[in-house]
């Protein structure tokens, strides 16, 4: 039966990619000619436009787990404020580029500063976020101890990586929160690339450092796959993908290598997915077209034009206790809101169906000293064991998510400084960012308006 809804998936999956792809392609293709003349024609009107109806918040949260939420903002943060000091410092430009000795120098220069001094911020960015605001965020969340961190220099200078060990209390930890933690670190840098996304569809333009440290994020999580060693045991026990594969597979029954209900290989196929997805390769345009070639620090986008309304569709996988999961991210620029439309569904090797749809509004104008962003999550899934709950499986079913979060102008400043709260609920169950358990929604602190 479960071999059954294993081709079930597979099928799925190619249903999904055959259907989506050509319209995310048509989305990118058809919005304008080319991305220059987009560029040329409209990029002056675009940013009047964004500074007018679209700010965003560059924020500082804290909550009382230090949860991957409130971890993806605040190294987002601290990484776009290390960027800002050194294009202030240094620019991009450091003399006359019409000639070709000029042209050749510039971007021997820029390629220089990205390996020796961008690189390392962003790929250090990075490891961080996965290691203590993804694994350590689980480990804050069931209690684990001797909890540790080890990070290796960054490169050019040294090999990278980073490590957290723990180990769990002497409270049970089911199996759906040990896959938890191992697809934590996976989750946050999700989380990042959403907010990055969310960013530049309210600007329109992606700065070149927040190119590479979404790209740094996107090839994170994609290659952690695809380097996966086919062999399950061929992989360290540390190893977060083969680590969850063991337990996925094990908690339905499989465990030895040549009978598994999915295989690595088979999890590369479905990895495939993450290709389709139009900001890798306005990531990479601005990289190497505007910042290296160019030397300029940003790029506009082109997207859909639904009236007034710009849009723009991506596509990607996640994972779950449950198995990958597949989400179609539809994000929508409308005058002064920024809103995405996420609908996801559960690869069925596992389960029968389960998905879900998220909503997410952002910049909604109460008046000028007040804003308010809107989460909201409703989803169908298994259930998931909990490990302090004596009633076996929880949130089996429906569940949801809702918060508010509150923006309010404190004063006159060149950078207004803005506080927030955020209040809200969240029912049992799994989604990128959040505890497991049922839990309050709180987050606090101070955001700078750019």
């Amino acid at each position: 039966m479960l071999r059954a809804r294993h081709k079930q998936g597979k099928g799925f999956l190619f249903a999904l990619v055959v259907l989506t792809v050509p319209a995310i392609v048509a989305a990118t293709i058809v919005t304008d000619v080319t991305v220059a003349q987009a560029l040329e024609t409209h990029e002056q009107q675009d940013s009047e436009a964004c500074v007018r109806w679209c700010p965003t918040f560059l924020s500082l949260a804290y909550d009382p787990h230090l949860s991957m939420r409130s971890g993806a903002e605040n190294v987002l943060t601290v990484h776009h404020g290390i960027a800002w000091m050194e294009d202030r410092a240094m620019g991009t430009r450091w003399f006359d580029e019409t000639s070709f000795p000029g042209k050749s120098g510039g971007i021997i220069c820029r390629v220089g500063k990205y390996c020796l001094i961008d690189l390392p911020v962003d790929y250090f960015s990075v490891v961080f976020a996965h290691e203590f605001y993804g694994h350590g965020a689980r480990c804050r969340e069931f209690n684990c101890q001797e909890v540790s961190y080890s990070f290796g220099v960054p490169p050019p200078y040294g090999d990278g990586g980073g490590l957290t060990r723990w180990t769990y209390s002497l409270d049970p930890v089911s199996t759906d929160e040990e896959m938890a933690t191992y697809l934590a670190g996976l989750g946050v840098q999700a989380v990042m690339q959403r907010a990055l996304a969310m960013r530049w569809m309210a600007k329109r333009h992606i700065n070149y450092r927040e190119a590479s440290l979404y790209l740094a994020l996107y090839l994170g999580n994609f290659f952690y796959i695809e380097w996966t060693e086919d062999v399950l045991s061929a992989n360290k026990h540390s190893h977060d993908i083969a680590g969850y594969l063991r337990l996925i597979n094990g908690k339905a029954g499989f465990y030895s290598d040549n009978n598994l209900l999915m295989d690595v290989r088979e999890l590369k196929t479905r990895n495939l997915v993450n290709l389709a997805n139009p900001f890798l390769a306005y990531c990479l345009l601005t990289g190497f077209k505007t910042y290296v070639w160019d030397g300029n620090p940003s790029m506009g986008f082109p997207m859909l034009h639904l009236g007034e309304i710009c849009y723009l569709p991506s596509l990607r996988m996640g994972l779950a206790p449950f198995g990958p999961e597949y989400h179609l991210e539809n994000f929508f620029r409308a005058k002064d809101k920024v809103i995405l439309i996420d609908l996801h569904v559960g690869d069925q090797t596992f389960h029968g169906f389960w998905g879900g749809i998220d909503l997410v509004v952002s910049n909604i104008r109460v008046h000028d000293r007040l804003s308010l962003d809107v989460n909201m999550d409703l989803w169908k899934q298994p259930g998931v064991e909990i490990a302090h709950e004596l009633t076996g499986l929880e949130g089996k079913g429906v569940g949801g998510a809702f918060s508010v979060r509150a923006y309010y102008d404190l004063g006159e400043s060149r950078h207004k400084v803005w506080g927030f709260i955020e209040l809200g609920y969240k029912s049992v169950g799994f989604i990128e960012g959040y505890p497991l358990d049922s839990s309050p929604v709180v987050m606090v602190g101070f955001s700078i308006k750019k």
